[in-house]
């Protein structure tokens, strides 16, 4: 768990670079939750900061489309 959470936190710190997208956000989330004795907790946690991440990554582009960034952020956090 200790290796995922150092992995998760530089890929946090490397978003200037790339930016998260929700589908980064869920399959690190899967992740978290398939390990052998998951903290649901902290892998709740992790997974809500990458949504805020990517919602913001996906608003701070150009010409962001405002609708879109909201509808991928609802869908990422299980909202349809």
């Amino acid at each position: 768990m200790v290796k995922f959470n150092i992995l998760f936190a530089l890929a946090l710190a490397t978003g200037a670079l790339a930016a998260t997208t929700n589908t980064d956000c869920q399959n690190s989330f899967d992740k978290c939750r398939s390990t052998g004795d998951p903290n649901e907790a902290q892998c709740a946690s992790e997974h809500a900061s990458c949504c805020a991440t990517a919602f913001n990554d996906c608003r701070s582009t150009g010409d962001p489309n405002e609708a879109e960034c909201a509808a991928q952020n609802a869908a990422c956090k299980g909202q349809k």
